[in-house]
């Protein structure tokens, strides 16, 4: 009779080992410097693969990959930190809320967006909307507060070129003592297109490492002057 007390006993020992394993906080130190690389490596265009890896090891930690931006759907002149846990958005006021890989669970977030609440991430020109099923209210540092079903985010340190012009050139001739081709401009004026490659990364490992099953939908802006 004293044998299912025994298995019992092992059982809630095991399980308690499990929520301690579970309930390991978040270690900063550890991913402070990777954190960085999840983020450096997508503003300068390098190793896809350490990238995916960087981001894959905090969020597998319990961290959030955390990154100043300018939301500006809710206040174009304040910033705020948004960071990026397994399972949700977490929008905080101007901080460093999560920028060393792990949540400062003293700061209180203006947002919790589970993954689940997120419906399209779409790459702009400059920009990046996550498109909500539910609106959420973010008050900004400066008192200015909107209820708001897209978040508009530009992500501070992402490349912020100049306007790239195209122009449409035709084929005139060749002239052979100067061996030069001769082209005309056909649009004076020329096509202005914006610096949309950061965005589409941030975009491709969100995708990869948030929303591996395909539940959130992708989109991209034409390449252009705008948003």
């Amino acid at each position: 009779m004293r044998t299912p007390r025994v298995v019992a006993a092992l059982v809630v020992s095991s399980l308690a080992g499990v929520a301690t394993a579970q309930s390991a906080p978040c270690d900063s130190g550890a991913l402070r410097d990777v954190a960085d690389t999840a983020r450096v490596n997508i503003i300068d265009a390098v190793d896809g693969a350490a990238t995916l890896d960087a981001w894959r090891t905090v969020l597998d930690s319990g961290g959030a990959i955390g990154w100043a931006v300018t939301e500006y759907n809710v206040d174009a002149r304040s910033s705020f930190v948004f960071a990026f846990d397994r399972s949700s958005l977490r929008v905080y006021r101007a901080g460093d809320a999560a920028m060393g890989g792990c949540i400062d669970a003293a700061v209180v977030p203006e947002a919790v967006i589970s993954w689940s609440q997120v419906r399209e991430i779409e790459a702009g020109n400059w920009v990046v909307w996550f498109k909500l099923r539910e609106p959420v209210t973010i008050t900004s540092d400066r008192g200015k507060r909107k209820r708001v079903d897209e978040l508009k985010a530009y992500f501070h340190g992402a490349p912020s070129a100049d306007l790239t012009y195209y122009y449409n050139r035709d084929y005139v001739g060749h002239i052979p003592f100067w061996n030069v081709d001769v082209y005309e401009i056909s649009n004076v004026r020329g096509i202005a297109v914006g610096p949309n490659d950061f965005q589409r990364r941030l975009q491709f490992i969100l995708a990869r490492t948030i929303g591996p099953g395909g539940e959130i939908s992708l989109t991209r802006k034409g390449r252009g002057a705008g948003w």
